[in-house]
Formats: C-alpha cells, structure tokens, sequence
C-alpha cells in the first residue's frame, strides 16, 4: 500500500464515526413522527394489547 492510500483509509476511519455521532441526534429528531404515527397503529382501538396477562400472550409489535 502505498502512503497515500493508507492516509485515506486513516481519515475514513476517524470520519465515520465523527459524522455518526453528529447525526445521531438530528435522526432521532426526525424520527419522531413516525415513532408517533407507528405507535398510534399499534395502540389504536380494536387491536389486541401488547400483553395480554390473562392469556400469557405476548403480541409481536
């Protein structure tokens, strides 16, 4: 490998999770609503609870 090639595979290597740690918080932001519209699906009326103690069942969601 020559000097070039392994200074760019330095630079991903400390990039990548610099720029993970930076967008973490703007994903979750704009995650949100569909966090909210897909726990509004899961609890809507009419649907089976998430746990039903009485039959010792666990839904799938």
């Amino acid at each position: 490998m020559r000097y070039e090639e392994k200074a760019k595979i330095t630079v991903v290597r400390i990039l990548v999770p610099v720029a993970v740690f930076i967008s973490s918080p703007v994903l979750l932001i704009a995650g949100a609503p569909i966090r909210h519209r897909y726990l509004r699906y899961i609890y809507r009326d009419g649907t089976p609870p998430i746990l039903e103690k009485e039959r010792g069942r666990v839904s799938v969601h």
